[in-house]
């Protein structure tokens, strides 16, 4: 039974201050300079990254269904359950690689990727606004997503999110490798299934090719969940709404729901008010997409993951290959569970040296690399990034001077310091 995973950082849930936006208020956490630790190994075949954390909060739960009145809900409109659960955000932690093709990335950092419109910003664009764009004709969804510039023409009059460039042209970058590739660890919808979820960044954040690890837990046609725990391998049918607002389910407990351990949906079982079953099910995934494995574990006041993948790229369209002798630029994010989509910890970009000088050297060993015993961590300094996007950074020479020293100097924590002061005075001025 799959009940292998992972206690994560839960951060305090963000207050509403006076205003209507969860953004107005920011909890004191993110007004600090927090570190992670982060190793790299490689044998040959295979690369990893393993981060450590600490945490006296963890939380390992996301998206749930509650029977409530003789009607299953999702979290966001179960009634008195809703703003709870909702809440359940699971926490992630993520790297983003280039390996030199998206110059800005080494200049700028993620700030390359966040432009007006995107999701989570104010001036958010909203699903009327998409109506016609490459967003929806090209099945990407209902919102404006992170993109860098390469995929973007230049349109006199036209906001940077809709001049996308022609999927033809998208292809041509991608076989150049023009692209910033993804490693998303997630708490519940990929730790428990034993792997991280790869993508890459060009005109949208894209899932890498092949089959994802988890999938929804919804029947539209007859607003039910399609699945439920099977008891022959679980005990239960369902867990209880009561146990998980109290977060009283273990690690060792099943609070999610693999494909192994479920059954198909009984509307007939009984169901008593306040039974819950998890929004998401986990299954094998495949292809690209599929190919980095996870294993992590809160203990001891931390928890510590290790993301492994093979060296070479398992499809150099949506992946990156790491050689030895090459130096790449990699950032680290740590988004937060309680605080939703956008909340979330970055460090500045630092060069990875595969037997070559950097910021982060990856170490090499023989054998698995699972059983390696790390020789060197870095302590990588991690701030809130604020609500800046490209735009405002080029159009604004002190914030781009604040911007680019953090990026030279991104072990400097006062460096680091100075440009979270700013970026707080920013979103509390766009907020108001």
């Amino acid at each position: 039974m799959r009940f292998t995973a992972l206690l994560l950082v839960t951060l305090p849930i963000l207050l509403i201050a006076g205003c209507a936006t969860r953004h107005t208020h920011v909890e004191p956490l993110f007004r600090d300079v927090h570190t992670l630790r982060v190793a790299a190994l490689y044998n040959g075949e295979d690369f990893q990254f393993r981060y450590e954390f600490p945490t006296s909060t963890p939380s390992w739960y996301h998206d749930y269904l509650v029977y409530r009145s003789g009607e299953w809900k999702p979290a966001d409109s179960s009634g008195m359950d809703g703003p709870l659960l909702s809440g359940l955000y699971e926490d992630r932690i993520s790297v983003m690689i280039d390996d030199g093709s998206v110059p800005a990335f080494a200049d700028y950092g993620a700030y390359i990727v966040s432009h007006p419109g995107i999701r989570s910003y104010p001036g958010a664009i909203d699903a009327d606004e998409l109506a016609g764009s490459f967003i929806t004709e090209r099945g990407h969804g209902d919102r404006v997503d992170k993109f860098i510039l390469e995929s973007r023409h230049e349109r006199e009059g036209e906001p940077v999110w809709r001049t996308a460039r022609s999927e033809e042209e998208l292809m041509a970058l991608r076989e150049q490798g023009v692209f910033l590739n993804t490693w998303q660890w997630r708490a519940h919808r990929s730790n428990p299934a034993g792997y991280a979820d790869q993508g890459y960044v060009l005109e949208y954040r894209n899932s890498s090719e092949g089959t994802g690890m988890y999938f929804t837990n919804w029947d539209g046609d007859t607003n039910q969940p399609l699945h439920m725990y099977n008891p022959a391998t679980t005990g239960i049918s369902a867990l209880r709404i009561e146990r998980l607002l109290a977060r009283l389910y273990t690690q060792d407990d099943p609070y999610f729901l693999h494909v192994d351990d479920a059954v198909p949906f009984d509307p007939n079982h009984g169901w008593q008010e306040g039974d819950t079953l998890p929004r998401r099910i986990l299954r094998e995934p495949s292809g690209s997409r599929g190919s980095v494995r996870a294993d992590g574990r809160w203990s001891e006041g931390a928890w510590r993951v290790a993301v492994s993948r093979s060296m070479e790229a398992p499809n150099p369209l949506d992946s990156k290959s790491l050689e030895p002798g090459s130096t790449y630029n990699v950032q680290f994010a740590v988004h937060t569970g309680a605080a939703g989509a956008h909340w979330h910890l970055v460090s500045m970009p630092v060069s990875l040296g595969l037997n070559t000088p950097g910021d982060l050297v990856a170490q090499r060993v023989e054998g698995s690399l699972d059983e390696a015993k790390v020789e060197e961590w870095l302590e990588l300094p991690m701030i809130y990034p604020g609500m800046l996007t490209m735009e405002d950074i080029q159009e604004n020479p002190r914030v781009e001077a604040l911007v680019r020293h953090a990026v030279e100097n991104p072990m400097d924590r006062e460096a680091l310091g100075d440009l979270l002061g700013f970026a707080l005075r920013h979103q509390a001025k766009l907020m108001r």
